[in-house]
This record gives C-alpha cells, structure tokens and sequence, in this order.
C-alpha cells in the first residue's frame, strides 16, 4: 500500500518513526511488533512500560496505578509524559520509534511532536487502525491473553471499563487523530478479517 508523498522517507539517513493508533481492538499490538520488526524500530507500547513498573512500589503508590489501569481509566498523565519524554530522548537516534498506541490525549500528543522535532525526528508516519464499532465490541468481550501460564481475561475487559474505555477513545482519540493528520503523512488501513490478511495491508511499502 503506497503512502501519501507529502513527505519524501528518506530511511538510510534519517530513521522511519511511526506513530501506529486505531479504535480499540483493532491489533495495534499484533501490527506494531510487526512494523517494528520489518523497521527495526524501538517499540514504545505504553501499556508495557508501565508494566514494567509494576514491582516498583513507590511509583505504583505514587500514581495509584493498579486502581487506575484495572478501571480502564486513563493512567495519570504525569508519568505517561515522563515515559514518552524519556525514551524519545533516550532512543538512539540511529534507531527511529514505534508509538504503539501512544499518545492517546492532544496534550500529550503535542509535546510529542515537539520533542521529535526537537530530537530532530523529521521521518515520521502517522498509521491509523480501524474497525467499526460493532467489531471493536465484539473483539473487547471476547479478547483473552496467555498471563502466567494460562488464558484469562484481560482485568479490564469488563462491561464498565469497556464503556470507560470506548468513551474515552471517542473524547479524545478523534483530536489527536486531527492534529497529527496535520503533520505528517498518514494511512487509515482497516484491520478487518484474519490477522494475516490485514497484516498483507499493513505491510506498506514506503
């Protein structure tokens, strides 16, 4: 699939980042370690670096995040900008970046274009992954992961926190989606079907 040419990716001497959102259930996880594999990419998924710090219990104290991740309520914003800030910053700049998933809020989404232009990360591409709302429904009530040996149901996926979580998607998904339609070069692929026929159409060529 060829991307849209306002921006010419020059891959060699400045590193592909990709900034990879969709609608909920729509395989940012599956997709991303797929982009991030074919780039070679550091796979920022914010779900994983905040799990990451889950055995530190100042910091779980700190932004209450147990409460807040099993509520399917946003994490508290403060660390999800510290994070974002600190692997753009760390990453080296021969590598470029996945943001699987993340930013999710316009602030966020803001200063991450800030610091990527400040990092001098000019090589960017915006990938939006969608499904009707209908097909995001039935993948959130019937999603399992393989946790600790066996298959259970994700603590979030619930009818409270699925309503939290599609309201939220529509309050503030849709802005960032805008604003970085504005920046940079963008692709809105659908993710429906099997997962190796949606990966044939996320496998663009750049």
């Amino acid at each position: 699939m060829p991307i849209n040419r306002r921006a010419t990716l020059h891959m060699k001497s400045n590193p592909l980042n990709i900034i990879l959102l969709g609608d909920p259930a729509a395989g940012k996880a599956t997709h991303g370690k797929f982009l991030a594999k074919k780039y070679k990419l550091y796979d920022l998924d914010m779900g994983r670096e905040l799990r990451s710090l889950e055995h530190n219990s100042t910091l779980r104290k700190k932004y209450r995040l147990a409460k807040t991740l099993d509520s399917g309520k946003l994490t508290p914003t403060q660390l999800v900008r510290h994070l974002l800030h600190e692997r753009i910053h760390r990453t080296s700049k021969n590598q470029g970046i996945l943001f699987n998933g993340t930013p999710k809020m316009l602030g966020e989404a803001k200063l991450v274009a800030k610091w990527l232009r400040q990092e001098k990360r000019s090589n960017i591409l915006f990938v939006y992954l969608a499904i009707p709302l209908k097909e995001t429904m039935r993948r959130m009530t019937s999603r399992k992961s393989y946790f600790r040996g066996k298959f259970s149901k994700r603590p979030d996926d619930n009818n409270r926190a699925l309503k939290n979580r599609i309201a939220y998607y529509k309050k503030n998904i849709s802005q960032v989606v805008r604003y970085f339609k504005k920046l940079y070069p963008f692709i809105k692929i659908s993710t429906m079907g099997t997962i190796p026929g949606a990966k044939k159409k996320v496998n663009f060529q750049t």
